[in-house]
């Protein structure tokens, strides 16, 4: 267990305590032991850890927290595996912004819903499913845990991604507290006489906030756009034998906005998807497969489909390619589809649409793949890039594995990847590392016992472990000499270094003035002087 910081003041932890109750004030080592780590790493030993239930409470902590000049980390689901929340040296005080979970306001008259930071996407989808509503982009895979808020300081993106964008194109206005504990509101809600039913009022706050991975202030609310959620969808999964005909057709079908989510995995990370328990043999999975199918005979069949395709039906050696279809009318659709086939082209042999149809019924589950199917330790490392420069980054990254084969080999480093389009002109390519290693007190936490009694608990690998941190910053020097960027940046991608002299000065700026202390998050965005 992490020693815990003593750097917090009885002084600080009773003020803490008086602003928001001692039952939201945590010293507990075990508790702040676990909040120091995230998926992958683990940060420098918390002091305190604080969970307001209630938006006033959270900018008088914040303010305390200022008074004492006390370190603040903001934490939304905690998924994170860039170091986001982590605090880099000891004696912060986290901010678990959990309890923050109330649905504030959905205006279907004027298209928005207004949400506290700690709301999590499943919920906000359970709430407007009944009224045929959502937001465009509406939720990463991990959306049963991860948070809107999160979302909105980390970058997010999955379901919906491939037609509307990523989470900041679907956020309108946002209140945030700043390091004195002010309270900003931006779009159209700052204006004292309106709603935050607009974005833009003058120069885009909104997104100056989006993606800052907490440096610049604590989200408190949200307020994304409303669009009625599309009557009738479908999908068409295809296999590729090479990766240079598969990125071909998912430039075509990116770029034709057609597709909700146009996805894709290699073999390796096929084969560890596959892995895993069969849906076959899930019987809630097929349930939910069956109802939301439309009509209980199609849902039957789409079933039964499932169980017959079995895990196998995509090959050992090909890419799998996922596009999924929405449309607001059946004619629509069927010409969507018709389409969408003509867009993979003849390179890409159509097999069952098993994957697709099983996310879109159940597209929220718990986190299981933050460790391999055999109980391996997990992590990502993305870039995003236009898709002409998709084929040269994607060999790149190839080239650098191929150069390390006899050590990843001899150390059992397997390295796979998801690749995902976004509106039209972006390819996220993201290689997803699993190597023996032992598990920490984050995975125990997040997990079920149901789930880690399946799963081997393997020794501490420290040779394995030093080669994927190596190979992670060697993935993003690739991504980065191609031009590419990233969500999740935290402490992890090098943003600070590659932006332009000028636009660094201007980002430093606004950062010192709304942090004159350095108290919020520092070393996020790496943008500190």
């Amino acid at each position: 267990m992490t020693a815990i910081a003593q750097s917090a003041t009885p002084a600080l932890v009773e003020a803490l305590a008086a602003a928001l109750g001692s039952e939201s004030v945590s010293t507990d080592p075990a508790r702040l032991d676990f909040l120091a780590h995230d998926v992958y790493g683990e940060g420098a030993p918390l002091a305190a850890a604080v969970r307001p239930t209630n938006v006033d409470a959270l900018c008088e902590a914040v303010r305390v927290c200022s008074e004492h000049s006390a370190v603040m980390i903001p934490r939304g689901g905690g998924l994170s595996y860039t170091n986001a929340y982590l605090a880099p040296e000891a004696g912060a005080v986290l901010f678990d912004l959990g309890a923050l979970d109330r649905i504030v306001e959905v205006n279907e008259t004027d298209r928005y819903v207004t949400v506290e930071a700690g709301v999590t996407w499943d919920a906000l989808y359970r709430e407007l499913e009944p009224r045929g509503l959502r937001t465009p982009y509406w939720g990463p895979l991990s959306g049963l845990y991860s948070t809107i808020g999160g979302a909105a300081s980390q970058g997010s993106i999955f379901l919906g991604s491939s037609r509307y964008g990523t989470a900041g194109d679907a956020i309108q206005n946002l209140e945030v507290v700043v390091a004195d504990g002010s309270l900003i509101r931006t779009g159209s809600s700052a204006h004292a006489n309106s709603s935050p039913f607009m974005r833009y009022y003058g120069p885009d706050l909104t997104g100056l906030f989006c993606n800052d991975a907490g440096a610049l202030g604590i989200k408190a609310r949200i307020t994304l756009r409303l669009i009625p959620a599309h009557a009738h969808r479908d999908a068409v999964s295809t296999v590729f034998d090479r990766w240079e005909d598969l990125l071909d057709a998912m430039a075509r079908v990116g770029a034709s906005g057609i597709a909700s989510e146009a996805f894709a995995f290699d073999p390796e990370l096929q084969a560890q998807r596959m892995k895993r328990a069969s849906v076959a043999e899930d019987v809630k999975t097929l349930a939910n497969v069956v109802g939301k199918s439309g009509g209980l005979l199609k849902g039957m069949k789409e079933g039964a489909k499932i169980v017959a395709a079995g895990r196998n039906f995509l090959g050992e050696k090909t890419y799998s390619f996922h596009v999924c279809v929405e449309a607001d009318s059946k004619e629509e659709l069927k010409a969507n589809m018709k389409r969408a086939r003509a867009l993979i082209g003849d390179a890409g042999r159509e097999v069952e649409n098993s994957i697709p149809t099983v996310l879109r019924a159940q597209p929220f589950t718990p986190p299981t793949v933050i460790l391999g199917p055999e109980g391996e330790r997990w992590v990502p490392v993305h870039g995003i890039v236009p898709h002409s420069r998709g084929a040269e980054t994607f060999a790149a990254l190839e080239a650098l594995y191929a150069s390390h084969r006899s050590a990843t080999e001899r150390l059992d480093i397997d390295v796979g990847y998801l690749m995902t389009t976004i509106a039209g002109g972006a390819l996220l390519i993201e290689p997803v590392f699993y190597w023996p290693d032992a598990r920490t007190v984050y995975h125990d936490e997040v997990l079920e016992d149901a789930v880690l009694s399946r799963l081997k608990r393997f020794e501490e690998n420290p040779e394995a472990a030093a080669l994927v941190a190596e190979l992670r910053k060697a993935t993003v020097e690739v991504f980065r000499s191609h031009g590419g960027t990233h969500f999740q940046i935290g402490r992890t991608y090098p943003y600070g270094r590659d932006l332009e002299p000028a636009t660094l000065a201007l980002l430093r700026g606004i950062k010192a003035q709304l942090d004159p202390q350095g108290l919020m998050n520092p070393g996020a965005l790496s943008i500190d002087a």
